[in-house]
């Protein structure tokens, strides 16, 4: 029942970042807390949202720019963590984020080939259609849409589940590597996160208090 939920989320997630109803959900914080949920975890799926929400802070989806789709690779990723039950450490969170990352942009392709087919379908239309025929057109694009998300989620998930339990329950990655790359990777996500908050000049003392109080947590939690 867990993948079904999963897939449904997935499909919630996929319309709301354009199609309905855009209220955030589409937000890796928000969407990874709530596929932690689907599995009864949603305080490990808000701590892995969080993470990749600075990673895609500073990316602004204008136009026909082209950017990863953070939402469903998030939900994916958050459910596959808590699902491989490898343990919560810098290894599997470091391979969880790396893959949602990449995940992203696999999403992104997706919602291209999405649209293009949502194309086909509005231009198959008939002339001189009503506004009942015009409204069926669009439902039809946003199920494609629905579709989409929700597969696009349940496959990044077993992918990501397969890749933690070969690489971490298999031949988990040496302690002092895996925790090196991961503050690499954090830092990256900070450095993004701050471009959108007017950079370290602007904010260097919240950034300061916030890197000790969030280590201070860290290491006495």
């Amino acid at each position: 029942m867990s993948w079904v939920a999963l897939a449904l989320l997935g499909g919630v997630v996929g319309l709301d970042a354009t199609s309905f109803p855009q209220i955030m959900i589409s937000r890796p914080i928000v969407a990874a807390t709530l596929a932690g949920l689907v599995v009864g975890h949603p305080g490990l799926g808000f701590s892995f949202g969080v993470v990749l929400e600075a990673f895609h802070l500073a990316i602004l989806p204008i136009g026909a720019a082209r950017y990863p789709e953070a939402g469903t690779a998030a939900a994916a990723g958050a459910f596959a963590l808590v699902a491989a039950r490898t343990g919560v450490g810098a290894a599997p969170l470091l391979i969880t984020l790396g893959f949602a990352l990449v995940w992203g942009r696999v999403a992104a392709a997706s919602v291209e080939a999405a649209r293009h087919a949502s194309e086909r379908v509005v231009r198959a239309a008939e002339p001189g259609m009503g506004p009942a025929g015009v409204e069926i057109r669009h439902m039809a694009a946003m199920a494609i849409d629905f579709c989409r998300g929700g597969v696009i989620t349940v496959t990044g998930a077993a992918l990501g589940w397969l890749l933690l339990r070969v690489l971490v329950a298999g031949s988990p990655p040496h302690p002092v590597i895996a925790q090196g790359a991961l503050v690499v990777l954090l830092c990256g996500a900070a450095a993004g996160a701050l471009t959108v908050f007017g950079g370290m000049s602007e904010r260097k003392a919240s950034f300061v208090a916030g890197a000790i109080v969030g280590t201070l947590i860290a290491v006495f939690a």
